[in-house]
């Protein structure tokens, strides 16, 4: 038995030596790398002479397969000769092809793509490709890779987008509008954007970056004020939901003149904009319960098609639809549906690219549920991994959320002895903000999307503070949260969301829904303003933020 356990820790010993990178040279120096599009760590240790492993133990890496754009890495022992020689703890990169076999062709990686892009121009599925190239990780491809394609796959014929049409012109029909899918769209500010792939079109809401955002509620207000209030957080980036509903309340007849007043004052103040596009009017429905969709999808992306094209050059986003897993957002007697939702977003992505190629689509923004009936919700986990299997990739830029807090703070995450003492609302990982995107950019990755942003199209935390109002027993957790905890939350989950790097604007709800809606009405709860007017301390703390 003495004999056995001694092989036993020989056998150990060996293995740990064989995975384990072993010290060839001594000291070096170290500088810093920041990661760039289609940049991967393997790439980036060939690139200093350095491993993956030495990056990873330098930077505090958990996951040597996720690094993303703009990451500013510790790179030890640059510019010398490899120091270390893994043997074991990080595959190398496959061999590249120099010339296609008999049949094949050869598709050279470029910036910004990811394998779902790749297999997509061909027609072929993620999967496969990945099998077929000996790619062990379909998340981790590198500008410059040679992807071989089989013989028989071609790439997709993509055509160029149509003229749009002047408003109030006869729409495409929807067989014809749907193969309409615009290519080359340009960035839309600040880093460079990637280099296109021809024929296929670009997601280039990766090169807005993170930014700090608010949704505002224009209509029915006093315009100048409510724009000067949110001029003064300095945030360069503003929300404010459209009711299709409201503006076209009899088909072919849009009310133009309140769009146009809240479009051009938001525009005037230098503001970036999003517009959420929801809510059919009872004409386009086949139910007049609650908010829900239209019975023929392709008449919402007429509705939308327009407003992109009248609103070219001011409008730099709109998101379709808003929290669509919910049955009071999304009532019609087809029940709540992933797939249909998905297919609503094909026509107003075609719609919206082919009006405004530079305009940015983001999904509808899913409501966190805690349940899942499948009737009056689908858990937003659950919808969004039944949007990506039925293709969301390929029909957004953007993906929306609603990573709200509840009263738990920004850090906090799911279902630990020492979770904060919220009853009822800290046992399940919807309740939890920073959960809920890590829980979201898992999901992406997982189905090869990883080259996409998360944008929380709405988040926040309330509170009833100062108030002195009974919150509705739903929302009895904003009792646990007073004024300056909201504030500090806001603060906090602005910065986890720069810090993560994968988040693009960020929407705090909200700046005036109180003054809007009164004391009453539950989102005076969120509101940075108080029913008067005045500044929140959450106002004033996102206010005086450096920026």
């Amino acid at each position: 038995m003495q004999h056995v356990r001694q092989l036993m820790i020989a056998l150990v010993a060996l293995a740990v030596l064989l995975t384990t990178p072993m010290l060839v040279a001594a000291q070096g120096g170290q500088t810093t790398h920041t990661v760039q599009a289609g940049e991967n760590l393997t790439r980036i240790a060939l690139k200093y002479g350095t491993t993956v492993q030495a990056i990873v133990q330098a930077n505090n890496i958990t996951n040597p397969n996720l690094v993303f754009v703009g990451q500013v890495l510790t790179i030890p022992g640059a510019g010398i000769t490899p120091t270390l020689q893994p043997t074991g703890t990080v595959s190398a990169p496959p061999p590249q092809p120099t010339t296609a076999p008999a049949g094949e062709t050869i598709h050279v990686v470029q910036p910004g793509e990811n394998l779902f892009r790749v297999a997509l121009k061909y027609g072929l599925s993620t999967a496969f490709l990945a099998s077929y190239n000996g790619i062990t990780n379909p998340n981790v491809i590198y500008v410059g890779q040679r992807i071989r394609i089989p013989s028989g796959a071609a790439a997709q014929p993509q055509p160029q987008p149509a003229t749009p049409a002047p408003v109030g012109a006869t729409p495409l029909p929807a067989t014809v509008a749907a193969t309409l899918v615009p290519t080359n769209v340009p960035a839309v500010t600040m880093i460079p954007a990637a280099t296109p792939t021809p024929g296929m079109p670009q997601n280039t809401a990766t090169n807005v970056g993170f930014a700090y955002g608010v949704q505002l509620h224009l209509p029915n207000q006093n315009i100048p004020q409510v724009v000067q209030a949110a001029s003064a957080l300095e945030v360069t980036w503003v929300k404010q939901q459209i009711e299709w509903a409201i503006y076209e309340a009899n088909a072919g007849s849009i009310n133009w003149a309140p769009l146009d007043e809240i479009v051009n004052a938001l525009d005037g103040a230098g503001f970036n904009i999003l517009l959420s596009v929801g809510s059919a009017p009872g004409w386009a429905r086949d139910s007049d319960q609650e908010k829900g969709p239209p019975t023929d999808y392709q008449t919402y992306a007429n509705f939308i098609g327009q407003l992109a094209q009248r609103y070219k050059g001011k409008v730099d986003a709109y998101e379709v639809w808003n929290e669509q897993n919910l049955r009071r957002e999304w009532n019609t007697p087809r029940g709540i549906s992933a797939a249909s939702y998905v297919e609503l977003l094909r026509l107003a992505y075609t719609a919206i690219k082919n009006a405004d190629s530079s305009a940015l689509v983001v999904t509808g923004g899913l409501a966190p549920t805690g349940f899942n009936d499948g009737v009056n919700a689908i858990d937003d986990r659950v919808y969004l991994r039944q949007m990506y299997a039925a293709g969301v990739a390929e029909w957004s830029d953007a993906i929306g959320a609603h990573p709200n807090g509840w009263a738990n703070p920004p850090d906090s995450t799911c279902c630990r002895n020492n979770r904060p003492a919220v009853p009822a609302w800290d046992d399940h990982p919807s309740f939890f903000f920073k959960q809920t995107l890590a829980d979201y950019r898992q999901i992406m990755v997982e189905n090869g999307d990883s080259g996409t942003f998360i944008w929380p199209t709405e988040f926040g935390w309330g509170s009833n503070d100062g108030l002195n109002v009974e919150p509705p027993p739903e929302y009895a957790f904003v009792a646990f949260t007073s004024l300056d905890e909201q504030a500090s939350y806001i603060l906090r989950g602005f910065q986890l969301g720069k810090e993560l790097g994968y988040i693009g604007p960020m929407f705090l709800w909200n700046l005036n829904f109180c003054p809007v809606v009164g004391v009453t009405g539950e989102q005076c709860l969120w509101s940075l303003l108080d029913p008067a007017g005045n500044p929140r301390p959450a106002y004033l703390t996102l206010r005086d933020l450096d920026k």
